[in-house]
């Protein structure tokens, strides 16, 4: 049974989805409003990422000393500290701090709501997860629209952002005193046993990182290829990226159902072929129905990609369960950090179009990971793939 708290924990992961997708929609339009270059622009993606992985790395010892509830709740107003310091019109070094700040803080919320559904869930919590997953999705996928709208009208892209501070103050208004039952200091202490994870793990690891890679080059560069092949302006450009997000909606409520009957090795496969195609028509068009409907295609493929990638490195963890889950979300960090940044870079380089290969190519090296080092589904076990209920 879902009770108050949980549905607490649902409404701000859903507020963290808003504002992650939000903020690739922005990035384009903070760029024109700073007047820095593409490479300049990603290092907010960069400090995005490397927040995020500082976080992840001191969540277990913060959450044990002052208990989950507390922390939850200073990570939240943190979060929502870092997005109004990224909204700030102080300058690059306001904006790049600020992103830095919510990535960090953000990180420690996330870890802490997962761990909290799952505790308090008990045997329902996978399923609960699962919800919260796909309302997250969901969030992710009005986010750019909502820039989109401020955009063309007199409320601003920033009115998007703010949106989110303002969720995450109601979320704490509702949640009122009752922090204890989030978790107290010293309930969720993390120990294992001193066994390390198979090396076989790292291929996997290695397989997520282009996953990661190819999901936010597209989320935090789709709208300027939007504006640089289709001439859509910044408020065009914004709104569309939910063809992005919303494919990946789709593709995950429908691409988990899928792996209950089939062969995940071969649908990771088939997924990779199918964002592939997809990508031809983004990439390779200039006309626009064609260009969104390839990044909406594009966006269906990819969108099993985590969800599936990381059960292939808890399936070849030993039992190292929360090992690997550690490990994924370290090397996702660190893919989030330096693949938008390199594409930035290069871009400045040789063009924004011809940079934008970087994407097939992270999914070519993917679907050669997968071959060369394939990871069999167990049989008679329960996969650790999310599913929509």
């Amino acid at each position: 049974m879902r009770d108050r708290p949980t549905w607490i924990a649902y409404a701000q992961m859903c507020c963290y989805a808003w504002f992650l997708y939000s903020f690739g929609a922005t990035l384009a339009l903070l760029r024109d409003e700073q007047g820095t270059s593409r490479s300049v622009s990603s290092i907010h993606a960069s400090l995005l990422a490397f927040g995020g992985l500082l976080g992840g790395l001191v969540a277990a010892r913060v959450i044990d000393r002052w208990g989950r509830g507390r922390v939850v709740r200073i990570a939240t107003i943190a979060t929502a500290a870092g997005i109004l310091v990224y909204t700030a019109p102080g300058g690059l070094p306001v904006t790049l701090f600020g992103i830095f700040f919510a990535g960090f803080a953000g990180a420690i919320l996330l870890i802490s709501l997962n761990a909290f559904i799952l505790d308090h869930q008990g045997e329902a919590g996978p399923s609960s997860l699962t919800e919260s997953t796909a309302l997250a999705s969901f969030a992710g996928l009005i986010g750019p629209l909502v820039v989109g709208i401020g955009v063309a009208t007199l409320l601003g892209w920033r009115f998007g952002m703010w949106s989110v501070v303002v969720a995450f103050v109601i979320t704490e208004i509702i949640r009122g005193r009752q922090v204890a039952v989030f978790g107290q200091a010293g309930g969720v202490a993390r120990h294992h046993d001193g066994r390390h994870l198979p090396r076989r793990v790292y291929w996997t690891l290695a397989a997520l990182m282009c996953f990661l890679a190819t999901e936010f080059s597209l989320t935090f560069w789709g709208a300027d290829l939007l504006r640089e092949r289709c001439n859509f302006g910044p408020a065009a450009a914004a709104s569309s990226l939910a063809a992005v997000v919303g494919g990946m909606f789709i593709g995950r409520s429908f691409g988990s159902r899928l792996a209950i009957r089939f062969n995940t090795e071969s649908i990771l496969k088939g997924s990779i072929v199918l964002a592939l195609l997809g990508f031809a028509f983004a990439w390779g068009f200039t006309e626009w129905p064609i260009v969104i409907l390839g990044m909406l295609i594009t966006g269906i493929g990819i969108g099993v990609h985590w969800p599936l990638g990381l059960a292939r490195a808890v399936r070849s963890s030993g039992g190292l369960t929360d090992h690997a889950a550690a490990a994924a979300s370290i090397a996702g960090s660190i893919a989030i950090a330096l693949a938008p940044f390199g594409l930035g870079a290069l871009s400045d380089a040789i063009g924004f179009h011809e940079a934008f290969l970087l994407v097939p190519a992270f999914l070519v090296i993917a679907l050669i990971i997968l071959v060369v080092r394939p990871v069999p589904d167990q049989p008679g076990a329960a996969r650790v793939v999310p599913t929509l209920e």
